[in-house]
């Protein structure tokens, strides 16, 4: 409501008491040139007219004050909600967490400018958050699908790209600024002590390298006939190419593909600076 604000009322004050005041003059000027009133008469009702004027211009004013004391105050309140909430909001990632904590935020947030933006991006949101939760049971039916075909296939890795990109951080955080994993697998355990002397070497070249696993053991994983280097992002393929490169420097005689390997999609739920050496039979 245009009222409900102190300072728009404070305005219309002011604007009525200049009316007023215009009016009055012009009434004031228009007897006195028509001689229809007594001068006695005439200074009492320029009295009353003073005293209105007087009474209305000290209300409009407190009002101003007042309104500037609530400004000011409201300043105070999302000043300490920024401090309160600053540590949380820095925590968020995907769009599920965007979506919860902008409707908390929604609640809790002052009256005022800050609650209605807050509305404003929840309702934006709920919209694409709709969408994602359409996408996420889609994802769920296609799983379903003991024997798929090409297309459901092709359906299901198109699916679960609009799902990583929207379960993505607002920012995506710079590769130079943390140390790039390298994944190490094995095809069997006769590779691992080939693997301890590639994980120190890597260590010493500034890539953490978190463990060793032998899927060889696992029948659901798929073995390369080469021993392959895989990235998952774009922007990674010169990281990529010197893990390539140093894989092959420590192992000449290995066989391995032409080139890193980049897997489709948007990173696939992996964190930034994500590698992963796959060594063949």
């Amino acid at each position: 409501m245009m009222l409900s604000n102190t300072g728009t009322v404070s305005l219309i004050l002011y604007a009525a008491l200049i009316g007023i005041a215009i009016i009055g003059l012009i009434i004031a000027i228009k007897n006195l040139k028509d001689k229809t009133i007594e001068l006695e008469r005439l200074d009492r009702m320029i009295d009353l007219f003073k005293y209105t004027i007087v009474s209305i211009a000290i209300a409009t004013v407190t009002l101003i004050i007042t309104d500037l004391f609530k400004e000011r105050e409201q300043d105070v309140k999302e000043l300490e909600y920024f401090d309160k909430y600053a540590q949380d909001v820095k925590k968020v990632d995907g769009l599920e967490e965007r979506f919860q904590l902008s409707r908390y935020l929604m609640i809790v947030a002052p009256n005022g400018e800050l609650k209605k933006s807050w509305k404003e991006y929840y309702d934006t949101l709920k919209i694409e958050h709709a969408n994602y939760l359409i996408l996420k049971e889609k994802s769920k039916a296609l799983d379903t699908i003991i024997n798929p075909t090409p297309a459901q296939k092709i359906e299901k890795a198109k699916v679960n790209e609009l799902i990583e990109q929207k379960e993505s951080p607002l920012v995506s955080v710079s590769t130079s600024l943390i140390l790039p994993r390298a994944y190490l697998h094995i095809s069997s355990e006769d590779q691992r002590g080939q693997a301890n002397v590639l994980q120190t070497v890597l260590q010493n070249e500034n890539f953490q390298v978190p463990g060793i696993e032998n899927i060889g053991k696992r029948g659901d994983r798929y073995i390369p006939a080469k021993t392959e280097i895989r990235y998952y992002r774009a922007e990674e393929f010169s990281e990529a190419l010197r893990l390539f490169n140093i894989v092959r420097s420590q192992f000449p005689n290995l066989t391995m593909s032409p080139a890193p390997v980049k897997i489709p999609g948007n990173g696939r739920g992996t964190r930034p600076g994500h590698f992963e050496v796959w060594l063949s039979k």
